[in-house]
Parts: structure tokens; C-alpha cells; sequence
């Protein structure tokens, strides 16, 4: 689709002159990329064979026990191989915080050695060191079975045989994996639905719930610190729910503002009678602290 030429588009040069602006006049665009969701680069990364290095504090559990980088539900493996005797190792990858990530972490070893991917075939680039020198293969993985009890994937059982261990862990696959446990943690099942969601109504108790979290407040707005604990102020000081969910009362989701900060939220809040009234007020308090401040350098 080809778009027109805005310079001659009369229906937005007629928007702009009923807005006082000239057919000139360009906005601005600002591009913000959160800085929690995967990069073009290091989603490339991560299904390629090479996968991608991360620090460990960068690497999330999930609540399942499942690993995650960023918005990606991922796997783990080590990259570097030390060929001992002529025999090379062959490394698990690991789908949760299993018991041997969690002996890795204890003795130190973690730090430097393992790289994520969400690659589906289970064959990885990997680092095979025989003394001074490395060399680059590819070589198939196997799933570790410690990640496998940990989330009791189709009911696996550390304590099985391991004649039955072997054979689940030879017809396991990754696309069965992530089809269970979806890569994008952004296709998470949201909480509700349309038959169980709450009304957005506030709980019967809430007045009790704000009038607890304003008297820990001190009466004092969360935002712009400004004191309503005067009897004839309390009644501008509200309690605001952060993600607009009357009946989300989780202290996390709670935070005490006055009128006019609340109504920054809000802004249908700025008709209301009281709104005018308690900015005057405010604005008066404020004049009136520096003016006292200013005298008090003389």
C-alpha cells in the first residue's frame, strides 16, 4: 500500500488549522524497545546453532521451574567440552533449575559455561577442547533427566529404571516441549477469562483497606509528598489502583496520592468539584514554603 503525501493531505492540513498549527509542522516519533523483550539479534541467536551467551543473573526460574531469558522460555547447555582419555563427553541440556544447575551454582562452576537457545532439532555448536587446542561440531544433545523429574514431563520419574528412563528420554522431543511450555511467555494463559473475570468494582472493604495504607502513609501523597493530614485535607488524599483494577487490592498494586496526582492518572478526575479546590490549596501551601524559605536566608 503506498501511502500519500501528508504535506498534501487535506484532511490532516484541515485537523492541523483547526489546531492553530501550520501545514508544516512535523511531531515527533520516539521509538522505545523494551528493554525485556528479545532483541532481532539475539532471537536470531537464539535458534541458531551457535544459541547465545548470557550472564547468570539474567537467567529467570519460572514459577513451573522452567528457564527463561527475557520474554523466552529457553534451554541450557554447556559449549565448552574437555576431552578426557580420548572419550568426549557428551553434556545434557537442561529444560529447569534441576538439581545439577543447582550443584553447578554451588561450587562455582556456572559463571562463563553455559549458553541458551530454543533451537528444536537438539544439535548444538560446541567447543570440543583436547589440551591447547579447540574445535568447533556439531553434536546432538540429549535432555537431562533431572530437568525431565523436576517437571514431571509426561509423568517421568527419576526413580524409573533406567532401561524405561532411556527409552523416554530417546523418543523425547523439543517441539513437544515448547509446545507444553510455550517459548513466548507472552502466550501464557492469561488469569482470567470472559466468564471469570471480577467486576471492576471496588471490594466492600476497600474504604478499610485506604483508610489503613493513607494513616501508614502518614497522610502524605506517595507521589509529590504533599501533607493532607489535617483533618480538612484527608479527604483529598485517595488511594490509587496502579493497574486500573478496582478489585486488585494486592499492596503492591495500591499507592496513596493526593487529589492532584491522582487525577495525573485519572484525568477525568479534574471535573470533579473538589479538584479546583484542593489545587488552590495546594498551590497556596507551595507559594507560601517558599516564601518562608526565602526569608529565611536573610
Amino acid at each position: 500500500m503506498k501511502l500519500p503525501n501528508f504535506y498534501h493531505f487535506e484532511p490532516l492540513n484541515s485537523l492541523k488549522e483547526r489546531m492553530g498549527l501550520s501545514r508544516e509542522a512535523l511531531g515527533t516519533l520516539d521509538v522505545h524497545i523494551d528493554a525485556s523483550r528479545l532483541t532481532a539479534t539475539e532471537l536470531e541467536r537464539l535458534t541458531s546453532q551457535d544459541g547465545l551467551d548470557i550472564a547468570l543473573e539474567d537467567l529467570r526460574i519460572l514459577d513451573d521451574g522452567t528457564l527463561a531469558y527475557k520474554d523466552s522460555r529457553v534451554l541450557l547447555y554447556i559449549r565448552d567440552v574437555n576431552v578426557m582419555l580420548n572419550q568426549v563427553p557428551q553434556p545434557r541440556y537442561h529444560l529447569a533449575n534441576c538439581s545439577t544447575l543447582r550443584q553447578m551454582r554451588v561450587k562455582g562452576r556456572f559463571k562463563h559455561r553455559y549458553v541458551v537457545s530454543t533451537r528444536l532439532d537438539g544439535v548444538f555448536n560446541l567447543n570440543i577442547i583436547r589440551g591447547q587446542t579447540s574445535t568447533r561440531r556439531l553434536v546432538p544433545l540429549s535432555v537431562c533427566q533431572n530437568c525431565l523429574d523436576l517437571i514431571r514431563f509426561d509423568g517421568f520419574r527419576i526413580e524409573w529404571s533406567r532401561d524405561r528412563r532411556i527409552r523416554v528420554v530417546r523418543g523425547f522431543s523439543l517441539d513437544g516441549f515448547f509446545s507444553k511450555y510455550p517459548k513466548s511467555l507472552h502466550l501464557e494463559a492469561p488469569r482470567y477469562n470472559s466468564d471469570n473475570a471480577p467486576l471492576n468494582n471496588y471490594a466492600a472493604d476497600f474504604s478499610h483497606i485506604s483508610d489503613r495504607l493513607r494513616a501508614a502513609a502518614r497522610y502524605r501523597c506517595q507521589a509529590c509528598n504533599f501533607d493532607c493530614s489535617a483533618r480538612g485535607l484527608r479527604r483529598f488524599l485517595h488511594t490509587h489502583h496502579i493497574d486500573g483494577d478496582k478489585s486488585n487490592n494486592s499492596p503492591l498494586n495500591l499507592k496513596v496520592l493526593c487529589l492532584d496526582c491522582h487525577a495525573k492518572e485519572h484525568h477525568h478526575m479534574r471535573t470533579l468539584p473538589d479538584f479546583r479546590e484542593f489545587q488552590a490549596i495546594k498551590t497556596g501551601s507551595v507559594r507560601a514554603r517558599g516564601q518562608d524559605a526565602s526569608l529565611g536566608r536573610f
